[in-house]
């Protein structure tokens, strides 16, 4: 409703939460969410029946000053649980959710390519929920180690700035979607959600890597006295007028915007009625 009554077009990509009342009966599957969003009037999400998943969208933002979109934003969605066995192989010892599958890579590049064709590069951001193989070896600054020391070197390196208070969750493989960008060259930064407590960006071989922080306050924080912290968003700023479009990202934080962030109760207004 705040996007709806301010008439601002909006989209969303989904995670890999979002079927859980499936079990309680309530058959909203993420094919019958898309559907229920996409009836609001500013909503922007497409519908993709060809390929794995329900939530990817390109979005392109028109110019005012030509007939060459301005700027892109894509929206994949990275699915929800690896399945229970691969090659008659299960997944003990590896990370248990899903990866963005080649058919969906296909569709990208494609329609990379599609609109590269018709307009030029077509400068974008890229988000989806789980974050890739490639978030963990930017932090560390390589793909084979996890200590402090390779940290503070890729700090340098990849101009990381943010916070990293919970372990990477990726996907059980790697999908090579990161190669897929660096191919393609139209990406310029690739955002996620999925672990709640980072909050970190940098810059990975010419493409940013980052998260969102944790907007709402339902899911879980930091723990403790400081558990809502880090409840806000991240905000990416475009100026057309400015070679590029994309001039950088920022996060906001609830607590900066004076929200009462005690842990207690505190009841929102009652939504609008739904038309």
């Amino acid at each position: 409703q705040p996007m709806e009554s301010r008439r601002i077009p909006w989209a969303l990509t989904f995670g890999n939460h979002d079927e859980d009342s499936m079990p309680n009966g309530t058959n909203m599957s993420d094919a019958k969410i898309l559907d229920f969003i996409r009836s609001y009037e500013f909503n922007a999400n497409s519908k993709n029946d060809k390929i794995q998943g329900e939530s990817n969208s390109q979005l392109l933002i028109a110019s005012s000053k030509s007939s060459k979109p301005a700027f892109g934003i894509w929206l994949l969605d990275s699915n929800r649980y690896a399945p229970k066995t691969v090659g008659g192989q299960d997944f003990e010892g590896l990370m248990s959710y899903d990866w963005i599958r080649p058919e969906q890579i296909a569709w990208y590049r494609e329609a990379s390519k599609a609109t590269e064709n018709r307009y030029g590069k077509v400068q974008s951001l890229m988000f989806f929920h789980i974050p890739l193989w490639e978030h963990h070896h930017m932090w560390y600054g390589s793909p084979f180690t996890s200590n402090d020391a390779d940290h503070e070197k890729a700090v340098k390196k990849h101009s990381i700035e943010g916070a990293k208070n919970e372990a990477i969750y990726t996907g059980a493989f790697n999908s090579g979607m990161f190669t897929a960008l660096q191919e393609r060259g139209d990406v310029r930064g690739v955002y996620c959600g999925h672990d709640h407590i980072n909050t970190f960006k940098g810059d990975y071989y010419g493409i940013e890597l980052g998260y969102g922080p944790g907007t709402g306050f339902g899911t879980y924080g930091l723990g403790g006295t400081e558990n809502h912290e880090l409840r806000g968003a991240r905000v990416f700023e475009l100026d057309e007028n400015k070679d590029g479009v994309y001039t950088g990202t920022r996060t906001v934080f609830a607590k900066d915007l004076g929200i009462d962030m005690s842990a207690k109760a505190q009841p929102i207004d009652q939504p609008l009625p739904m038309s």
